[in-house]
């Protein structure tokens, strides 16, 4: 050995025992000789099973669809009809917001409100009134609605969302008049519906739609289904908001409720209908709740409608995508304050005209008031 490997020989062991006593190197050890845990979960007890193993926690994402359904909102003046403070006046003077001003809070803090819209909204100066056979018989009095463009303004600006244009007066001016209202609630940003044309709305990834069809017999059932089938596609819950039945009576017809029962069974998760001008008393047939009517909301056809109609609203709660829960309540509402109508609905505050109404909407009473 040279002189220079012997240095390095000495350099060497003097690093290693000051390594030993700092303790950056271990010195070998005896080798572990308990066994290792199996990967093969099979082989080991069940108690030991679980205790080894650590899941990770389940969340679920629950959130909530607030709706809210009103009837008639027939905001015009009859063709042949004039008055002091009628309607169409009335809207002239006043801003939009007037008329659903007593009640928009519910509307405007819900995710969407529904109506029916039973009027045509048109500028147009060369509109016609169309025949209803009013000509073929001179005792028969005919109603046709129709105001300014801008009062479809009316509807947006007090909270509803959307509209049914499937009724008896969307074309009291022909399909001029009909294409204007389309025109008209479509630049107040107002949603309208009719056969064929649903009205869609989601919220977090659930689809509802929200069929608006006439109903005025029970012939009308199938073409309805075919339309239920359609929507059902593309939706995850499908309301029917029909127009439909006898005016001025409290009690719904058999057929109509045979109709709506056949159209449950068919698939529908909520019904609701309007155009008999008063109130009729919900059911709940196998657990979908259906009314019958909602009444007049806000009513321009004359100054003294019955004074009593609701708000519905209706609440989804939806847990991982899922309708896991729904419930409804009853608003009770005038159509109108004061001793004539002034076109602004309001919520009843009376305690025994609330219950009232209350008893008749679940058909423990014949009249509402």
């Amino acid at each position: 050995m040279n002189k220079k490997q012997f240095i390095l020989g000495c350099a060497l062991s003097i690093l290693i025992i000051v390594a030993v006593i700092s303790g950056t190197v271990k010195l070998l050890e005896p080798k572990h000789t308990e066994p290792a845990y199996s990967t093969d979960v099979s082989n080991e007890p069940s108690n030991n099973l679980a205790e080894s193993t650590t899941e990770e926690p389940t969340t679920t994402n629950t959130f909530t669809i607030d709706l809210s359904f009103i009837g008639d909102c027939l905001c015009a003046t009859d063709e042949n009809t004039y008055y002091a403070n009628c309607f169409n006046d009335v809207a002239d003077e006043k801003k939009p917001k007037y008329f659903l001003s007593k009640v928009s809070n519910i509307f405007l803090n819900d995710d969407f409100t529904m109506a029916d819209c039973e009027n045509v909204y048109s500028d147009s100066k060369n509109l016609k009134v169309r025949d209803k056979g009013q000509y073929a018989d001179p005792g028969m009095r005919a109603f046709w609605f129709k105001s300014a463009a801008k009062n479809a303004a009316i509807l947006s600006a007090g909270g509803i969302d959307g509209v049914s244009i499937s009724n008896n007066h969307i074309n009291d001016y022909g399909e001029q008049g009909h294409s204007d209202t389309k025109a008209a609630l479509y630049a107040a940003n107002v949603k309208w519906g009719e056969e064929g044309s649903n009205i869609y709305f989601s919220k977090n990834g659930f689809n509802i739609a929200i069929l608006c069809v006439s109903m005025y017999n029970s012939y009308a059932v199938d073409s309805i289904k075919e339309l239920l089938t359609e929507a059902s596609e593309n939706s995850d819950y499908q309301i029917i908001y029909f127009h439909g039945g006898e005016e001025a009576i409290h009690v719904p017809e058999s057929w109509k409720k045979q109709a709506c029962h056949d159209l449950i069974n068919a698939g529908a998760d909520l019904i609701m209908g309007d155009h008999p001008h008063v109130l009729q008393p919900m059911e709940k047939y196998k657990g979908v709740t259906i009314i019958y009517s909602l009444g007049n909301f806000i009513f321009g056809g004359n100054r003294h409608p019955e004074n009593r109609t609701i708000i519905y609203t209706h609440k989804l709660t939806i847990t991982d995508g899922v309708l896991s829960n729904q419930s409804g309540k009853i608003i009770p509402c005038y159509v109108y304050t004061g001793d004539t109508n002034n076109w602004q609905p309001d919520i009843i505050t009376n305690k025994a005209q609330k219950k009232k109404v209350i008893k008749f909407m679940k058909g423990k009473a014949d009249l509402p008031y």
